[in-house]
C-alpha cells in the first residue's frame, strides 16, 4: 500500500476549498510540509495528514485506516491531544516522527515570504507563537546528565537577540549623516548580539535555530 499517495488523496479531499490566512489554497501549505520531508514515508504521509484531524473533523475517522505510526503522529499533532501548550510540545518533542513533521510545519508557516503576505499585527503575533514553539521544541539534547535548556531560557536569549538587532537598526537610522563607515554604536550592539546568537545556537538544535533566525535576525 502506498500510504503517502493515500494520505495525499485524503488531504486533498479534506482540505478542498479551505484557504490559509493569506487567502491561498490551504492544501499548498500541506504539500510544502510534505515535500520538506525526505527519505521517511511514514513522516511524509503524516505530514500530508497533519491538519486533517484538527481542521477537518468530518474526515478524521478516515485517518484510522492508516498504520499506527502515522495515526499516532497525526494524533499528537492535533492540539486537542493535550491539555495545554506545554504538554502538547513536550509530547511532540519526545516523538521523532511528530517532531519531524511539526518542525517542517513551523518552518513553512514561519517563512518570511509567508509572513510578509499578512497584516503586520498578524505576522508579529505569529512570530511570537512560532518563537515559543521553537523554544519548547528546540533545546539541544545534552550528551551528559545536564538538563536541556529550559524554554524560558531560550526565550530570554531569543528576546535579547531580537532587541539588540532592533537597537542596532535604530542606531544606524538615527545616526545617518553621510558617513560611509558603520556607526560605532551599531557595531557594538551587533557585536553583543552576535555573542547572544552564538550562545543561542549552542543551546538549540540546528534546524530550530535556522527556522527562528530566518524569522528575525538580519545582518
Amino acid at each position: 500500500m502506498d500510504w503517502v499517495a493515500q494520505a495525499r488523496a485524503l488531504a486533498s479531499e479534506a482540505h478542498a476549498g479551505q484557504q490559509d490566512k493569506a487567502g491561498h489554497p490551504y492544501i499548498e501549505h500541506v504539500a510544502r510540509v510534505a515535500a520538506a520531508i525526505r527519505d521517511d514515508d511514514m513522516a511524509k504521509a503524516a505530514a500530508w495528514l497533519h491538519d486533517v484531524v484538527e481542521d477537518c473533523p468530518q474526515h478524521a475517522a478516515q485517518v484510522l485506516a492508516f498504520p499506527a505510526p502515522i495515526r499516532d503522529t497525526v494524533s499528537l499533532l492535533s492540539r486537542h491531544s493535550a491539555a495545554d501548550a506545554n504538554q502538547y510540545y513536550a509530547r511532540i518533542r519526545q516523538h521523532p516522527l511528530a517532531l519531524k513533521v511539526k518542525l517542517a510545519d513551523i518552518a513553512d508557516n514561519a517563512h518570511p515570504r509567508r509572513l510578509l503576505q499578512l497584516a503586520p499585527s498578524v505576522a508579529d503575533r505569529l512570530r511570537g507563537k512560532y518563537t515559543a514553539a521553537l523554544a519548547a521544541l528546540g533545546g539541544r539534547i545534552q550528551p551528559t546528565a545536564a538538563a536541556d535548556p529550559a524554554p524560558s531560557r531560550l526565550l530570554q536569549l531569543m528576546d535579547a537577540a531580537q532587541t539588540l538587532t532592533a537597537l542596532a537598526d535604530e542606531a544606524n537610522v538615527s545616526a545617518r549623516n553621510g558617513q560611509d563607515a558603520p556607526h560605532p554604536r551599531r557595531a557594538a550592539l551587533l557585536k553583543v548580539r552576535d555573542i547572544v546568537l552564538a550562545e543561542l545556537e549552542a543551546q538549540m538544535t540546528p534546524q530550530t535555530f535556522v527556522i527562528w533566525s530566518d524569522m528575525y535576525v538580519q545582518s
